[in-house]
């Protein structure tokens, strides 16, 4: 909790860089000089802490894209879109209208629809903070003297390498197609609206970011989740070598991240089982559960956020918001029907497919799990963004891949002995099948957890949507599909000269 306290001191401590409301609104056209942000950060070290703190609160706070809409709250509304546009997540109801645009494909070829204008803002934020860190400490080939320098610096280069990565997916049609213009470029808050660069130099960017991060965070302790420590920027090397299809290098940094020994979510912790007298899971405290590697811990009086502008507000049915009104969101139908027979994992689901034993708010049961029982607002629920179970699967296709085929099996299996009673299945399974079910078990256990189309483009697929949609079913969709990735805003494009037409 020592972290989350820091952060409510970031509007104070930035004080010492700008009195100027624009400081945590710029776009990458509209930044502080790095003259200014080195000299503010030489007069007072607290002032990078302070940025980078900023920088975590951009990933759950309400606005973070820009908006004042109900559905900009950070990087899991993010995940929330993509989840849908990988066609795992149904759209199950179109009551107020709530990303009824994403699931219908119409916001994503319009480049004046807000859909496309939040994950822009907000990972074109993070990166600017990120520079004005980087900046203060000297700039992008510095290496601080002090261990508490370079931790801070470590953060910041993993946080820009993770927004790259982001928006490496989710602006390029095609992920293969690396000589493509496709983004800007910023490597620091001097740099002032840039041409496009190809998605090569995107992701060659990411890596750096994530590589420079893994060595400058050594020996970092983390006071709480919300921060990046090795673990989780070995988690996002992994992923980003992944997405390159590099299955070597994807192998050994899953493994390093598997190899550090966070436990594997119980049964109990994953799923709701009937008759059960308590709720033990949930995924609303991180702090409990072991197999979270990173998220942020939710207090009622530290974000005073509302369910009705919260992840659990559009995903838990029992909270006091639109997923209990009209508007939830359930597991594909086909996708749900890869579940085995003793798959304890088959009781996250409601009959109707909802998340309603996989996903509830603090307290739920003592409502007796109760549709709209929840609270209204100063919601407890924490949010994560990455678990260990991920590193597991992501280690067995790539090991699969690599022709490592005991060294899938053997993590495939570590995963699902805790969810299924007999995986002897695994043994029988042909080599060149264990890729795919890895890929495959990665859906069934994350769902929901914004990984979808991040393994729907590293394994370069075409989904099909199931017979529960309300929109599209039956219907198949490539990864390239222009209407499964984002348009360049349009105000970006009349901002920034160098840039004058989409991907």
């Amino acid at each position: 909790m020592k972290t989350i306290k820091k952060i409510a001191y970031v509007g104070v401590l930035l004080s010492f860089i700008s009195c100027s409301e624009d400081f945590v609104e710029v776009f990458p056209t509209s930044t502080l000089s790095q003259e200014q942000v080195t000299e503010a950060a030489t007069v007072n070290p607290a002032v990078a802490k302070a940025t980078l703190l900023g920088i975590y609160e951009n990933l759950y706070r309400r606005g973070s894209g820009g908006t004042t809409a109900q559905e900009d709250f950070g990087v899991t509304s993010q995940y929330m879109n993509l989840d849908i546009l990988s066609a795992d997540m149904a759209h199950l109801g179109k009551s107020y209208s709530r990303q009824r645009d994403i699931s219908e494909l119409t916001a994503t070829v319009d480049p004046d629809n807000n859909n496309n204008y939040r994950p822009w803002r907000f990972l074109y934020r993070v990166i600017n903070l990120s520079n004005l860190v980087i900046d203060g400490a000297g700039g992008n080939d510095v290496v601080p003297a002090t261990e508490n320098g370079r931790h801070t610096l470590g953060q910041a280069k993993a946080l820009r390498g993770y927004a790259y990565f982001f928006l490496a997916h989710v602006f390029a049609n095609d992920i293969t197609d690396l000589s493509k213009p496709v983004l800007p470029i910023y490597m620091s808050a001097n740099d002032l609206e840039q041409p496009k660069s190809s998605l090569q130099a995107v992701f060659d960017v990411a890596l750096d970011d994530l590589l420079d991060a893994e060595i400058l965070l050594e020996g970092f302790q983390r006071e709480d989740k919300i921060e990046i420590n090795q673990d989780v920027v070995r988690g996002l090397i992994a992923k980003t070598y992944g997405a390159l299809n590099n299955w070597e290098q994807t192998e050994i940094y899953a493994k390093k991240v598997v190899d550090a020994g966070y436990p594997i979510m119980t049964a109990d912790e994953v799923a709701l089982f009937p008759g059960e007298s308590g709720a033990v899971g949930g995924f609303n405290d991180i702090n409990s559960i072991g197999g979270i590697m990173w998220g942020i811990d939710i207090t009622a009086a530290g974000q005073g956020l509302a369910s009705l502008f919260s992840w659990w507000g559009f995903m838990d049915q029992y909270s006091y918001s639109y997923a209990a009104v009209g508007n939830p969101k359930g597991m594909d139908a086909t996708l749900h029907s890869n579940f085995r027979a003793d798959d304890i994992r088959r009781f996250q689901w409601s009959s109707t497919l909802r998340p309603a034993g996989k996903f509830y708010y603090k307290g739920a049961e003592v409502q007796g799990f109760r549709n709209f029982s929840g609270p209204q607002s100063n919601i407890d629920s924490d949010s994560h963004y990455m678990r260990v179970a991920e590193f597991y699967l992501l280690h067995a296709e790539a090991a699969a891949e690599n022709g490592n085929f005991a060294g899938s099996r053997t993590s495939l299996k570590a995963l699902l002995n805790l969810r299924l009673d007999d995986t002897s299945y695994i043994d029988a399974l042909p080599d060149g099948s264990l890729a795919n079910e890895a890929a495959l078990q990665a859906r069934l256990e994350l769902w929901g957890e914004g990984q979808s189309y991040f393994i729907m483009k590293r394994r370069r697929e075409t989904r099909t949507r199931g017979a529960n949609w309300l929109d599209f079913a039956g219907q198949s969709f490539n990864h390239t599909d222009e209407r499964l990735t984002f348009e360049i805003p349009q105000l970006e494009i009349i901002g920034n000269p160098n840039i004058s037409d989409q991907n």
